[in-house]
C-alpha cells in the first residue's frame, strides 16, 4: 500500500494550505484583518471564517471525509477570490482561484464521501 499518492500528497497540500490561512484569518494576521474591514466585515467575522478553513483542512484528511473537506474548501477559496478581487485587485486572486480548481477536483474525485 502505498502512502504517497499523488492524490494524497495533493490533499495534504491543501490541508497545509487550508490551515495556514485559517490561522492568519483567526488571529486577524496583518492583510487578513486588513480585508475584512474593507469588506465592510464585522470585527469578529474573522472567527468563524478562520474556523470554517481550518475545519476545511481538518476534513480534507479525515479518511471517508475528504469530500466533504474539499465542498468546504471550494467554498473558502471561492469566498476568498472575490476578497481578494474585492480589496486588492484581479492580480492576486490566482492563488485562491488554484486553490479553488483543485478543491472541485477533489471533490469530483471524492462525491462517494458525500452520499454515506
Amino acid at each position: 500500500m502505498r502512502i504517497f499518492t499523488f492524490p494524497a500528497l495533493t490533499r495534504a497540500a491543501v490541508a497545509v494550505i487550508m490551515l495556514a490561512a485559517g490561522l492568519a484569518v483567526l488571529f486577524a494576521y496583518d492583510r487578513m484583518g486588513h480585508r475584512f474591514a474593507v469588506l465592510g466585515a464585522a470585527p469578529w467575522m474573522h472567527y468563524p471564517a478562520g474556523l470554517f478553513q481550518i475545519l476545511a483542512a481538518v476534513m480534507l484528511m479525515v479518511p471517508g471525509r475528504t469530500g466533504y473537506g474539499a465542498a468546504l474548501t471550494l467554498i473558502a477559496a471561492l469566498a476568498a477570490t472575490v476578497a481578494h478581487a474585492a480589496t486588492l485587485g484581479w492580480d492576486s486572486a490566482p492563488p485562491a482561484m488554484a486553490i479553488a480548481l483543485i478543491s472541485a477536483l477533489m471533490l469530483y474525485r471524492n462525491k462517494a464521501d458525500l452520499k454515506r
